[in-house]
């Protein structure tokens, strides 16, 4: 019956290949070229199908090669397949019906090195059925033990599948994988990595720009692979509970046996806080280099002010902050050097006021959590509310004042959010000195002055060297 075979093709799979290593894949092929010597299969060298470290068992998983090969098929340009074994073609049995589907028409012929195949014969069928069956019955009895032991391993709180080690976690093990790659122990904590990480958090509950944390960890560190920090990897860090002491597995958090780099409570904050930042701006800008830059507002119509060269002989040594409004008829400017040095003076000397100390510690906790078990309320209800607006037994006046009423909720907690940020920042930068203040990151001092003060540039009183403090007006904002 195999001699009939005129262009034989054949096809290779990995399931799981840990290095992206080929090794398995091209001993596959190898085989099969020699079963094809045996055979006398000539095999069309343009007709080499391999999927590395794809699964033939799940259902939405693509494999590129196993579509080349129905297509070479169905234009009838190979008459053979050969594998190294059936399961590596098939192991759903739907797979094997769209197989059987296009070579109803094409005699085709499917060898193994457990023996040849008759894709157009009705007893061939049946046992290529049988076989198909038997697999897919095997790979879901071992993702049901897979799915139990992670499940068993979250709830027991012990980390969840494999991958990279995590920055912050992980100590050499001093033994080689199967890949003969160090083995870390991810449940344990590396004390220089969890600084950086804890800062990174504080300082962006303080109010510093995602931007600027971003820099200031690629000044300390690398990822654990050791590239350099990008936005995403840095934002996936730390939105996942692992940084919190906690595993999450179906949508359920479980302690971890691990300690905490930040408490669960901060992780919640840290959440709500990217999350606000991600809704208010899409695009983050470049890097802040001026200390009132966007914050000090020109006093004749409120834009705020962005900085240039000052004209002249100053031009390359001296910046101004200046309104950028054409329809301004104030057209405030001032010397930037000397604003910032004022307004840095009064928000050092507020910072070690004894009356903003008793309010910083007067602080009441955050309302993160809260916050988004009601907005996944709310949005449950949006959901319910579109499918089911045509029920006759639904009030939509009902549902729509749920939602509502969600939506007020939601709407003061916010509000109270915002002064638990203002909270965080100023305990931060309570009772700095002048150098501490000088000495803190760029950000985090325009975060605290606007956590302090409205700053309104009013027009000069005189022209000349000097400053004008009567010419800035610091309006203090109220808790």
């Amino acid at each position: 019956m195999h001699d009939h075979v005129r262009n034989a093709a054949i096809y290779t799979r990995l399931s799981y290949a840990p290095d992206g290593s080929l090794e398995k894949v091209e001993r596959q092929e190898a085989d099969c070229r020699r079963l094809a010597d045996r055979l006398a299969w000539p095999v069309d060298e343009r007709h080499v199908y391999a999927d590395n470290s794809r699964s033939a068992w799940q259902r939405n998983r693509k494999r590129p090669g196993w579509d080349r090969l129905l297509e070479a098929i169905e234009r009838r340009e190979v008459d053979g397949v050969l594998v190294y074994h059936g399961d590596r073609l098939i192991r759903q049995p739907w797979d094997l019906e769209i197989l059987l589907r296009l070579t109803y028409e094409h005699r085709v012929q499917l060898a193994s090195v457990s023996g040849v195949r008759d894709l157009t014969n009705p007893d061939d069928q049946f046992i290529l059925r049988i076989e198909a069956a038997q697999a897919c019955k095997a790979s879901e009895d071992t993702s049901r033990r897979v799915a139990r032991a992670w499940r068993a391993r979250a709830e027991s709180g012990r980390p969840v599948g494999g991958g990279k080690r995590p920055f912050g976690f992980g100590v050499p093990t001093g033994e080689l994988g199967k890949t003969g790659k160090p083995l870390y122990d991810t449940t344990r904590v590396v004390p220089g990595e969890a600084e950086i990480l804890r800062e990174a958090a504080e300082r962006l509950l303080a109010g510093a720009s995602q931007g600027g944390v971003l820099r200031w960890m690629n000044e300390r560190s690398t990822t654990s692979q050791g590239k350099p920090w990008t936005g995403k990897a840095l934002k996936n860090l730390l939105l996942g509970p692992r940084i919190a002491g906690l595993v999450e597995h179906k949508g359920t958090l479980h302690r971890a046996v691990w300690d905490p780099i930040i408490t669960p409570e901060e992780w919640e904050d840290l959440k709500m806080v990217l999350r606000t930042s991600a809704e208010a701006h899409g695009y983050h800008g470049r890097e802040r280099k001026y200390l009132l830059s966007g914050i000090a507002e020109c006093s004749g119509c409120g834009v705020g002010l962005r900085t240039k060269p000052a004209g002249g002989r100053n031009r390359k040594t001296t910046r101004l902050y200046y309104c950028w409004n054409k329809d301004c008829t104030a057209k405030v400017s001032r010397n930037q050097e000397h604003l910032d040095r004022y307004v840095s003076g009064r928000v050092v000397a507020r910072l070690r006021d004894p009356d903003l100390m008793a309010e910083v510690l007067a602080a009441e906790p955050g309302v993160s959590a809260e916050i988004v078990a009601l907005e996944r309320r709310r949005d449950q209800l949006k959901a319910s509310f579109a499918r089911l607006l045509d029920h006759p037994d639904l009030d939509p006046e009902v549902m729509a004042g749920q939602i509502s009423e969600a939506n007020r909720r939601i709407t003061a907690l916010r509000e109270r959010h915002a002064a638990d940020a203002r909270q965080r920042l100023l305990a931060r930068m309570a009772g700095v000195t002048e150098e501490q203040w000088e000495a803190t990151a760029l950000d985090l001092r325009s975060a605290a002055v606007k956590a302090l003060f409205k700053v309104i540039v009013l027009p000069a009183g005189w022209r000349g060297p000097g400053f004008d403090p009567d010419s800035v007006r610091l309006i203090p904002v109220e808790q």
